[in-house]
């Protein structure tokens, strides 16, 4: 059988062979280079995402939030730190003086007639309305950035007061007031059940206090009895109550911004929610907030590692302050008015315990009096001795005995 000849293959065909064979596996190369960029790219991707929503997930929890809320006439900073479970307020005194920028000189002069470089916080509110020319005009003055702005009318706060229900305040003396019906309204000395039209008075009318630094104090233990209030409130609860608050008041952010912090913020513990006054010296008038020692408050509140407890406490100049309209380093006369054995001494070992210098002790024999009477030498003295007492009448007059202040113990004092 003869043998079947093999087809010789020319020359051009086995080159066509060897680019087919080539272009084959650079082809096969690129696909299978796509085929890799794609699947590290789609891996690389989704590490990134990852490691995105890691840092988004870590910055979260190092979030030190602050916001403005302006309610009527008043005027309060609230920082969240996420991190450290704090919540705490800084009520701005209507009387402190605020740098105004352009647009806030604009508005001042628009609604008053007349160009100002600063206004009170009072007159600010006054001026406008708009939420973030507040804030700018806090920004510029205590040197902060401000996140949030929450403003809202009188009408409004007493609306969000009644929804998160009434709370217990302890109060220095009774308090006499006008509600929104004009019906006269009495609260007592010591604890008291507030409702919205309340809060709005206490929150809001300095005029019923003997000055500011009482009145923004009381703002402030306002602002925590209302936050430890709402904890008590179920998580659905809270969450509805919130989503109602940014339904009524304007602000720059919402409810669904808000929602994924509000089981932490519910759960901060009521010995983490508290207040800071600012210090600062009153001038004409005015109240002018001491810049470098605000700087050092905002420098521990605002960072994520600050002390806060150090924040928190009394500053220095605030002890100052404290020392120098205090009656601590004056003699002080005791006289009881009431029949009521030792009571005079019984004060004065109260009185005593507190750091007071009673130099005299002796019954007054004029009569028996309800209300405790202080009389003092000069006008200013004495006024921290009014918390003492639940009616006190101050006068100034002239105390026999020659020393600058007598307390005339009343039968309502009974202790």
């Amino acid at each position: 059988m003869a043998k079947k000849q093999k087809k010789k293959i020319g020359a051009g065909a086995v080159f066509a062979r060897i680019v087919t064979v080539i272009l084959v596996m650079i082809l096969g190369g690129v696909v299978s280079f796509m085929g890799s960029k794609t699947y590290f790219a789609n891996r690389l991707k989704k590490d990134k995402k990852a490691e995105i929503a890691k840092q988004l997930k870590e910055e979260s929890k190092e979030r030190v939030d602050v916001g403005l809320i302006q309610a009527g006439k008043s005027m309060t900073l609230r920082i969240y730190h996420n991190k450290n479970q704090q919540i705490i307020f800084v009520p701005l005194r209507s009387d402190m003086m605020l740098d105004l920028n352009k647009k806030g000189k604009d508005a001042v002069e628009t609604a008053f007639g007349r160009t100002k470089s600063s206004v009170t916080v009072s007159e600010l509110i006054k001026a406008t309305k708009d939420g973030v020319l507040m804030k700018q005009q806090v920004e510029k003055t205590l040197g902060i950035s401000i996140d949030t702005y929450e403003t809202m009318t009188e009408k409004q706060l007493v609306k969000l007061m009644n929804m998160a229900g009434e709370i217990n305040v302890d109060l220095d003396k009774a308090v006499t007031y006008e509600d929104q019906t004009s019906k006269t309204v009495t609260l007592n000395k010591r604890s008291n059940t507030l409702n919205g039209n309340a809060v709005l008075a206490l929150m809001t009318d300095q005029t019923l206090f003997e000055n500011e630094e009482v009145h923004v104090t009381l703002q402030g233990d306002i602002l925590v009895a209302i936050t430890k209030a709402l904890k008590e409130k179920s998580l659905s609860e809270y969450k509805e109550y919130v989503s109602n608050y940014y339904d009524t008041v304007k602000s720059n952010t919402s409810f669904n911004e808000v929602e994924k912090y509000l089981s932490r913020i519910r759960g901060v513990k009521g010995t983490d929610i508290n207040y800071k006054i600012l210090d600062g010296t009153e001038q004409n008038g005015t109240f002018i907030v001491d810049a470098s020692e605000a700087k050092n408050v905002f420098d521990q509140i605002l960072s994520e590692s600050g002390d806060l407890d150090a924040a928190l406490a009394t500053t220095t100049t605030a002890k100052k302050k404290s020392t120098k309209s205090s009656s601590k380093n004056v003699n002080i006369e005791i006289q009881n008015s009431t029949g009521i054995t030792g009571l005079a001494s019984r004060w004065k070992d109260k009185l005593s315990e507190d750091g007071y210098t009673i130099g005299l002790v002796q019954t007054n024999r004029s009569g028996a009096l309800t209300h405790t009477k202080i009389i003092v030498a000069k006008k200013g003295l004495g006024k921290d001795l009014k918390k003492y007492f639940k009616n006190p009448q101050y006068q100034v007059g002239t105390v026999s005995s020659g020393l600058k202040i007598c307390i005339i113990i009343g039968t309502e004092d009974q202790i």
